[in-house]
C-alpha cells in the first residue's frame, strides 16, 4: 500500500475491525471500564459517536460516556485537568500541548485529509470581491480554533498563492456559527469542515480546499490521553482504539446511517457523512502536518514518533 491510505485499504481494515462484532458473547470482554471521553463538533472527531451508536464500546467491555466539546483545545484542557480520560484533537493541537510540556501521547488515529474526498473548504459569499485566497490579505477569516488546524491550512493556502499571511485577522467561531457570521458580514471568509462545509456549499463560493495546501494526504485528528493513564490502562486503551477504528470504518462504509448519527448527536442537517478515517498509525502522514506547522511557526520542530505510544 506504500504507506498510503487507499479506499481499498480503508474498507479492508474496516472489515477486520468490524469482525469483532461477530464474536460470540462469551468471547468478548466482560469487564467494564468507566471512561469519560471527549469528542468534537466536526466529522474528523466523530468516531466515538459512531462507536457508541453501534455498540462497539460495549462489545469490548467498555463503559464510555461521550462528552461533546466545543473544539480540540477544550478537550485538551479537560484531559489535562482529569475531567476526561481520553479525548480527540487535531494533530497540531496535540503537538502544541506536548510542546508546552503536557504529558500527552496519542494511541489511536482519527480522521485524515485525502484530496480525493473533499470534506472541508475555505468559503466566501457568492458575490464576494475575494476571487482567490491571495485576496484575503488584510481581511478577516473565521476558524474553529485560533492557531489551530483551520488557521494553519488557511495560512498555507494564502501563502501558496502569494498573499500576505501576516495581514490576515483570524477570529475563532464555533463551526455552527461560521456561515451566519459570513452572511452577516462580520467575516470575509470562513474555513469549514463537514458537516457544516457541505451544508454551507449552496450558499457560498469555494476558494479552495485549504488542506490541500499542506498535503494530499495527512492525518488531521488523533485520540490521546496522558502517558501515565495509557501506561496504567494499556488493555483499556487498546480496546478503545479498536472500537474507535471500527467506528470510523463503519462510517466510511455506511455514509447515510453515519449522517443520521451526526444529525442526532450534533444536531446538524447533513445527509451523508464524508470523512475518511485512518485504520492504523502511519507516522509519515502525521509528519506532513507537523512539518507545515513548523514552517508557519505554530510549533517548534517535533517528530511524530515522539507523540505516539504503541499498544
Amino acid at each position: 500500500m506504500n504507506d498510503r491510505l487507499t479506499r481499498a485499504a480503508w474498507l479492508a481494515s474496516g472489515a477486520s475491525a468490524l469482525a469483532w462484532t461477530a464474536l460470540p458473547s462469551g468471547v468478548r470482554a466482560q469487564s467494564t471500564s468507566p471512561l469519560q471521553v471527549g469528542a468534537g463538533l466536526i466529522e474528523p472527531q466523530a468516531q466515538a459517536y459512531y462507536a457508541r451508536a453501534n455498540g462497539f464500546f460495549k462489545q469490548r467491555g467498555l463503559d464510555v460516556t461521550v462528552v461533546t466539546s466545543v473544539n480540540g483545545a477544550t478537550t485538551t484542557a479537560a484531559v489535562a485537568g482529569g475531567t476526561l480520560q481520553i479525548g480527540v484533537t487535531s494533530v497540531l493541537g496535540l503537538a502544541q500541548a506536548v510542546g508546552r510540556g503536557l504529558p500527552f501521547v496519542t494511541f489511536a488515529p482519527g480522521g485524515i485529509h485525502d484530496s480525493r474526498y473533499p470534506a472541508s473548504g475555505l468559503l466566501v459569499l457568492p458575490d464576494s470581491k475575494v476571487a482567490t485566497a491571495k485576496d484575503l490579505s488584510g481581511k478577516i477569516v473565521a476558524v474553529s480554533t485560533l492557531k489551530g488546524l483551520d488557521q494553519l491550512v488557511v495560512e498555507a493556502l494564502i501563502d501558496k498563492q502569494g498573499g500576505d499571511v501576516n495581514s490576515v485577522k483570524f477570529v475563532e467561531l464555533r463551526p455552527t456559527e461560521g456561515l451566519a457570521a459570513l452572511q452577516a458580514g462580520r467575516v470575509d471568509a470562513v474555513n469549514l469542515e463537514d458537516p457544516e462545509y457541505t451544508a454551507a456549499r449552496s450558499q457560498t463560493r469555494l476558494l479552495g480546499d485549504a488542506e490541500d495546501a499542506v498535503g494530499n494526504v495527512f492525518v488531521e485528528t488523533t485520540w490521546f490521553a496522558t502517558r501515565d493513564w495509557v501506561t496504567k490502562n494499556t488493555d483499556t486503551a487498546r480496546k478503545f482504539r479498536d472500537a474507535i477504528i471500527a467506528g470510523g470504518a463503519w462510517a466510511m462504509a455506511n455514509p447515510l446511517p453515519a449522517a443520521a448519527i451526526l444529525q442526532q448527536d450534533l444536531k446538524v442537517t447533513t445527509t451523508r457523512a464524508t470523512q475518511r478515517f485512518a485504520p492504523r498509525f502511519n507516522l509519515a502522514d502525521y509528519q506532513v502536518l507537523l512539518d507545515a506547522a513548523v514552517k508557519f511557526k505554530f510549533i517548534t520542530p517535533i517528530n511524530a514518533a515522539d507523540m505516539v505510544i504503541s499498544l
